[in-house]
């Protein structure tokens, strides 16, 4: 029978909570051997996940035979969208302008990327495609090209982005995002809107300061800059995505203990929820969107305890910053109950208090 160290340092491999690349952690798990019962189980196990990946070759082929059926209705839609009057607006669908502007903002996965100075370069976009790394292979990965009109943004007219996907855990379906490569943006000069221009600081001061005022770019948040960056294992993290991921994360550098390579796993997993939602819900369903009818309805209960929470928090503030409520200075207002003094009784105190209150105010 196997020692209980021995199960323990098992377990936690199997389960992934030692880092990837314990080798120590390797070594004892190999060294480890199942009993013949386990082994036997596990014989059957691998034979049944066998089965099951014959089972998704053949719905692999499935999906991209009617992939293949549904992109004509997708060309026509693509045609309706791009069909233009002379007087019409001159923008990436003429037909309705802001089409996959509004059908990205009305979707939850976008809420909090596209910013107002994403929307006029968002104007351009035409369409959006989607396809697979490898059609034999689902798990692989996708791609997605957004396509723009002429426009005095940039000068490239598709944007590529490509997920590189493998299952890491057939057992439990995870998928792990070994890459994520995107197109690189050639901004006309000045039309970068992923940065801005901040006043620099001039030593000095008077007539100088003011002759030598000076500008220099910052980053700032932009749908172009968060979602259009190549990312992948073993880069290192720019302190612009390091501070994007402090403030989804809620947490100080200081308190955060997590590494590099685990903030950006972390990066990539929420980069490729949101690439799975382009490809499965706006691009098939962008008419929805853009109506707001494929919009999910957040759940009212949620909503009255978001609002009660965010009372509360901000009773809790008013209740710390607020003056006294009564009289003027320090001692008048309301205050934490005193802690009891031998011989007094805090009934008797309070009641002294108040008949000195109504001396003096005779």
């Amino acid at each position: 029978r196997p020692q209980p160290s021995q199960s323990w340092n098992t377990f936690v491999v199997a389960m992934g909570i030692v880092k990837k690349g314990d080798k120590e952690a390797d070594k004892q798990a190999e060294a480890f051997e199942d009993p013949p019962m386990v082994k036997q189980l596990k014989e059957l196990d691998d034979k049944y996940l066998d089965i099951e990946k014959e089972y998704q070759r053949e719905v692999q082929k499935l999906a991209v035979k009617y992939t293949e059926l549904q992109q004509p209705l997708l060309e026509e839609r693509k045609k309706i969208l791009l069909t233009s009057e002379e007087d019409g607006p001159k923008t990436g669908t003429p037909a309705l302008s802001s089409f996959w502007l509004q059908a990205m903002q009305n979707h939850p996965a976008f809420e909090d990327i596209i910013q107002e100075w994403d929307e006029p370069v968002l104007e351009y976009l035409q369409d959006i495609e989607k396809s697979y790394v490898d059609d034999t292979d689902g798990d692989a990965g996708f791609k997605l090209v957004f396509r723009f009109a002429a426009n005095p943004y940039f000068t490239n007219t598709e944007l590529k982005k490509e997920y590189k996907t493998e299952m890491s855990n057939p057992y439990c379906g995870d998928i792990e995002v070994k890459e994520i490569k995107c197109d690189t943006i050639e901004w006309q000069t000045g039309k970068d809107v992923t940065v801005e221009k901040v006043a620099k600081k001039v030593k000095g001061g008077g007539a100088k300061k003011n002759k030598q005022k000076k500008e220099k770019e910052e980053p700032r948040p932009s749908f172009f800059r968060e979602f259009f960056r190549s990312l992948a294992p073993g880069q290192p993290l720019s302190e612009d995505l390091k501070e994007e991921l402090r403030g989804q994360l809620d947490s100080d550098e200081e308190d955060d203990g997590e590494d590099d390579d685990q903030m950006l796993e972390y990066i990539m997993d929420g980069d490729h929820d949101i690439g799975l939602a382009v490809r499965d819900q706006i691009i098939p369903f962008a008419v929805r969107f853009y109506t707001g009818e494929a919009v999910p309805d957040r759940d009212d209960d949620e909503d009255d305890e978001d609002d009660e929470d965010f009372d509360n928090d901000d009773d809790d503030d008013d209740s710390d910053d607020e003056p006294p409520a009564k009289g003027k200075g320090k001692g008048k207002g309301k205050k934490a109950p005193k802690k009891k003094e031998s011989g007094d009784s805090a009934d008797g105190g309070q009641e002294s208090k108040e008949k000195q209150e109504e001396c003096k105010q005779q």
